[in-house]
This record gives structure tokens, sequence and C-alpha cells, in this order.
């Protein structure tokens, strides 16, 4: 019980982390390093968002 409760938190903290990465990619202010070092996420992680982005929006 207490390791999918543990599970769980740590699935919301990465929804967050995506999230605000996002929030951020769309603002276009700092660079996927300084977003993936700010949010906790990998860079490849950070690029991948981008890209979504990008095409969601093209």
């Amino acid at each position: 019980m207490e390791r999918a409760r543990q599970e769980g938190i740590e699935q919301g903290i990465q929804r967050n982390a995506v999230e605000n990465a996002r929030k951020f990619l769309s603002m276009n202010v700092l660079t996927h390093e300084q977003i993936a070092q700010g949010v906790g996420l990998s860079l490849e992680k950070v690029k991948e968002l981008a890209e979504q982005l990008t095409i969601k929006n093209a």
C-alpha cells in the first residue's frame, strides 16, 4: 500500500514538472537547459516537450 502511495506521489511530481516545463517553453524566455535544470527534467524530455509544442502550434 505504501509503495503505491509513493508511486502516486512521484507521478504527481513528474506531471507537475512537465506542466511547468511547458509553461516555460511557451514563454520562450529560457533555454532548454535552464528549463531542464529548473524543473528537474532531463534535457531530452524538455526538447521532446518543445517539439510537441511546436507541432501543436504549427
